[in-house]
């Protein structure tokens, strides 16, 4: 791969993580793994030579805001703040400042990084009129209604000397005694848990319903200031006077006058980061005096006078009791440390995954071991390292298991995997749930009824063993539960008995094989014909098969060949499941939408989206769930939400209903709804 190339992948993959990170609240890595995708990009960039366009996420901050709320405009740009993870970054920062202004007389102010979502708040006349958050630091999401509800913020700023228009920068957070609560209710409710009090903050202050936000308890602490405050007031602390005495709470801070007095403070308050009743992930430096802030200026994503030196993860000691084997919900099976409990940044730690085989023997972990951990990126308990000692070598390395620990099937390694699986995958009771909801699921077996909620309460009693249980099924008992009514039985039975002789992709994709979604398994349907034909063939066979390539065909080869799904197989053709024999259409060659990846997205009026996909399918497109770089075309219809806005940060191609009807209409099968 050569640099450019590397440079595309990263600028994709970090806006992705930014998506993730700023508009659904759902990052799928640590803030310090995504700080090394960005230094990484930032250097391969200087190193590329070429001149940096605007949209790389190193000239953006966060990301284009979702479609949910209406744009509100900062009349200053909201930027972003420039980390530093170590001292020598720290007296960089502070080296190109003394350049800058050729002088070391100057005072940093310092004051804590508090682990929230930035807002801009615009007052005009004293009188809160707006609310936005970061967004791409332009524009962000329109939140007012949400941010009236934080007790914090005034809604009329009381006092003399005010700017008709002033806009108030700060972040909003959850203290730890309202995360704890929420996630408690959250616990009662049956909901998911909110991972972190970031995550919690920033998904309720986005809530549609201000309602939801109020219940909330969120926080504020006011920091900065855009339009109306570099000529309201002349330095930073004479700022969080003015703040305070408009009746916004704001942090402790500390004036310093040389970077080594700032890096002992560092040092100091990194100890007492965890007596705080909020999460911070580090202290802010900053020029004290506006008017050398705007001497120093400012890059295209953050200012030049201020910098964020973040903390590492906290760590603590503790003693390995010992090491279970914990199947995923996928049949992947998982080493987990179960350690004496401890506290890490002021959370009781007692569990900590070692994520895999390789892992687990790299870092040599045994039972009986004095082991320091730490919260990944403040989260997610890890052992860091082990302590070496004369006792660890005298105890016994831990034994990788032959047969999974819930159902006694054989364990697999795919050939270039790390992780290691159960290969009972229909009949294993750590993976039932969630097998029994994508069997059912539209894509599968589609049986109405059957949610999340239900199925879990069905195995938790015993009424559900494995799939073929649900053909089976004592409706006696179901009548004898709560909320289970005679019309939502029968509802449930008649949905059951008609998924009995399903399309034959359906069924494939409904056994839930390793690395079969449902474009591989139309593609098996389509090749093979019934579902004996697919269980029977061999490698050669498999192989032939679009899509399919060495590591689908070992995968499928396998969950044939373990006897418990085999066993599970006979007993639905035992209880009437039979497939449909698959026949295949012609296509046409010279469609326009032939061999292109199409994403439907939202609801369209004049037909269904199951219907247009199928019609797609028949035209030689190739329907997908998901948008990536990949993707050739989105057609959104209405109500179109979080994939309409991937496609527009990737720049695919997006149309509307008349055109998908338009390209459908030219094989002359347009269907609409009844």
């Amino acid at each position: 791969m050569t640099i450019k190339d590397e440079v595309q992948a990263l600028r994709v993959q970090i806006k992705e993580h930014n998506y993730r990170y700023y508009i659904l609240n759902e990052p799928s890595i640590s803030d310090a793994d995504y700080d090394v995708l960005f230094r990484k990009l930032e250097a391969l960039e200087q190193r590329l030579g070429e001149p940096i366009p605007s949209d790389s996420p190193t000239e953006m901050v966060g990301a284009p805001i979702s479609q949910a709320f209406t744009p509100c405009e900062h009349i200053m740009s909201l930027l972003s703040l420039a980390n530093a993870f170590d001292t020598e970054e720290v007296q960089a920062f502070h080296q190109r400042i003394a350049e800058m202004l050729d002088s070391d007389d100057y005072d940093y102010i310092v004051e804590p990084k508090i682990d929230g979502l930035a807002v801009n708040l615009r007052y005009e006349s004293a009188v809160l009129v707006s609310a936005g958050t970061r967004g791409d630091g332009r524009v962000g999401e329109n939140v007012t209604d949400n941010v009236r509800t934080i007790a914090d913020i005034p809604w009329r700023l009381e006092g003399e000397n005010i700017p008709d228009v002033l806009e108030i920068r700060g972040e909003v957070y959850m203290s730890k005694a309202s995360f704890q609560a929420l996630n408690q209710s959250q616990d009662l409710a049956g909901e998911k848990p909110f991972a972190n009090p970031r995550n919690a903050s920033a998904g309720s202050l986005r809530q549609l319903d201000a309602r939801i936000t109020a219940q909330r308890k969120l926080s504020f602490f006011a920091y900065g200031v855009g339009m109306g405050g570099k000529g309201w007031v002349r330095s930073q602390t004479e700022l969080f006077e003015c703040l305070h005495g408009l009746g916004f709470p704001v942090q402790d801070y500390r004036l310093f006058s040389n970077i080594e007095d700032v890096l002992q403070y560092y040092e100091a308050f990194k100890t007492k980061r965890s007596e705080l009743p909020y999460d911070i992930d580090g202290l802010v430096f900053k020029l004290n005096d506006f008017s050398l802030q705007d001497e120093v200026g400012f890059v295209a994503r953050s200012p030049r006078w201020a910098i964020a030196h973040k903390f590492p993860a906290e760590e603590a000691l503790t003693t390995v009791e010992k090491v279970i084997w914990q199947v995923g919900r996928t049949g992947v099976i998982t080493p987990v440390a179960v350690m004496l409990p401890v506290s890490v940044g002021g959370v009781m730690v007692s569990r900590a995954t070692l994520h895999n085989t390789q892992e687990l023997q790299r870092k040599d972990v045994r039972e009986g071991d004095q082991v320091w951990i730490r919260r990944a990126g403040d989260v997610i308990p890890e052992i860091v390292r082990v302590v070496d000692d004369k006792a660890h070598l005298q105890r016994l390395p831990v034994a990788i298991p032959d047969v999974c620990p819930e159902c006694s099937a054989l364990i697999v390694q795919e050939e270039g995997q790390i992780a290691i699986r159960c290969s009972g995958g229909l009949s294993c009771p750590a993976q039932l749930k969630e097998r029994l909801s994508h069997f059912v699921s539209r894509h599968g077996m589609d049986i109405e009824g059957l949610g999340e909620k239900l199925i879990a309460r069905m195995v938790d009693e015993d009424l559900i063993h494995d799939i073929a249980s649900l053909y089976d099924l004592d409706f006696s008992t179901l009548a004898t539960w709560s909320g289970m009514g005679e019309k939502k039985i029968t509802n449930l039975q008649q949905s059951i008995t008609a998924s009995q002789h399903p399309d034959l992709a359906h069924f494939l994709y409904a056994l839930g094989m390793r690395h079969v979604g449902q474009t591989t398994a139309r593609n098996l349907a389509e090749a093979l014909g019934t579902w004996e034909h697919v269980r029977d063939a061999d490698e050669a066979a498999l192989l032939a098969i679009s899509d399919v390539g060495a590591e689908v065909a070992a995968s499928i080869q396998s969950f044939f060949k373990e006897a418990h799904n085999i066993e599970i197989l006979q007993r639905l053709c035992d209880l009437g499941v039979r497939p449909q024999t698959c026949v295949v259409k012609a296509r046409p060659k010279d469609h326009p939408l032939s061999g292109k990846r199409v994403v439907l997205t939202g609801s369209f009026e004049h037909i269904k989206r199951s219907d247009a996909q199928q019609q797609l399918r028949d035209l030689g497109a190739k329907p997908s769930g998901s948008v990536s770089k990949n993707t050739d075309i989105v057609i959104a219809g209405e109500k179109a939400g979080s994939k309409r806005e991937k496609a527009e940060a990737l720049g695919v191609k997006i149309v509307g209903e008349a055109e998908l009807l338009a390209w459908l209409d030219i094989n002359h099968k347009v269907a609409t709804k009844k």
